[in-house]
């Protein structure tokens, strides 16, 4: 992590800071060989600003149960538990064919390149990458993902607004409407928060029958509410210096989307900005105790597998209030 003076960083609108970077990219602001992008927000000074936010001690953890998808999303085939018997008294773990990305998540910068320019962030190519040359490793992220969550409850706003989200179809929570659901919840984004966006997905999700999960399940079929892919919305989370966005959605931005699309906010978030995305978290009862208690902010900490070379991690995430 580099010295970061975050009042001296380019606006949106400043960039790209680096000769041959493509448009709209913050490659070469943290320096070069960078692996954290927008982690690098996560100044010490904030860290130690958030710890200030513990009040309750209530803890809130945002990861799924391991295989909560049954069957699991995007095609992805199912893990295999099985408990090794060691001796009569001993018992081992096994997950076979375990997807670091088959449930609640944080997408590394490994995980998706440009579709237009080819490269990931900073300029990495999937050569690098696939040749396990070090860069942008998941391990890099295993001390460095901590720092101030704020809840943007944009499920309940819509809903006090006559727009219930319908979250099994592709609709669209909009950048008025997080804009909106802060301005409701009288919450201030801070430079170095990680924001999460509940739009009441997985708990439709949950709400389905087995028949219904099984036919959303295939990439073809599974339909998802997301957070709007605009180049406002990437402004917007840049210039407020925004570490990480996370939601309780399958993709952050809705689904189905076009993989080609250079406009998809997959592309524009992770190669350019450097921006980790989260994704299928539990949001409802972090969500529903900031409503309680009007705090909507609090400590998050998220340790990402220590797995070098390796592309995304489990979320591993709890906010403690």
């Amino acid at each position: 992590m580099v010295n970061v003076d975050l009042a001296k960083l380019p606006k949106f609108d400043q960039l790209p800071v680096k000769e041959g970077a493509p448009p709209e990219s913050v490659w070469g602001v943290f320096g070069d060989n960078d692996e954290l992008g927008c982690l690098n927000f996560l100044t010490p000074e904030n860290i130690v600003a958030a710890a200030k936010l513990v009040k309750t001690g209530k803890v809130f953890r945002l990861d799924a149960k391991v295989g909560y998808a049954k069957p699991p999303l995007f095609g992805r085939p199912p893990f295999v538990h099985d408990i090794v018997n060691l001796s009569p008294t001993a018992h081992d773990d096994l997950l076979n064919a375990y997807n670091t990305q088959e449930g609640s998540q944080w997408d590394g910068l490994a995980h998706v390149g440009h579709v237009k320019h080819r490269k990931f962030y900073d300029g990495v190519t999937a050569e690098e990458i696939r040749a396990r040359k070090g860069r942008l490793m998941i391990s890099s992220w295993a001390n460095k993902f901590v720092g101030r969550g704020v809840m943007v409850d944009a499920a309940k706003y819509r809903a006090d607004q006559g727009r219930p989200i319908k979250p099994l179809t592709r609709d669209v929570v909009t950048l008025d409407d997080l804009r909106g659901a802060l301005a409701a919840q009288k919450t201030t984004l801070t430079p170095g928060s990680v924001l999460l966006v509940r739009t009441g997905w997985m708990e439709a999700y949950e709400a389905s029958s087995d028949a219904e999960k099984k036919a959303m399940a295939p990439m073809d079929k599974l339909k998802s509410v997301g957070v709007e892919p605009s180049r406002a919305l990437v402004e917007w989370l840049w210039n407020n210096r925004v570490a990480a966005l996370g939601t309780d959605t399958p993709a952050a931005e809705p689904w189905p989307w076009n993989l080609t699309d250079a406009d998809a906010l997959h592309h524009r978030a992770i190669p350019l900005l450097g921006l980790s995305l989260g994704e299928q978290f539990v949001l409802k009862p972090l969500a529903e105790d900031c409503a309680k208690d009007g705090q909507w902010e609090f400590l998050l900490v998220a340790v990402p597998i220590n797995l070098d070379n390796g592309i995304a991690t489990p979320a591993n995430t709890v906010c403690i209030k």
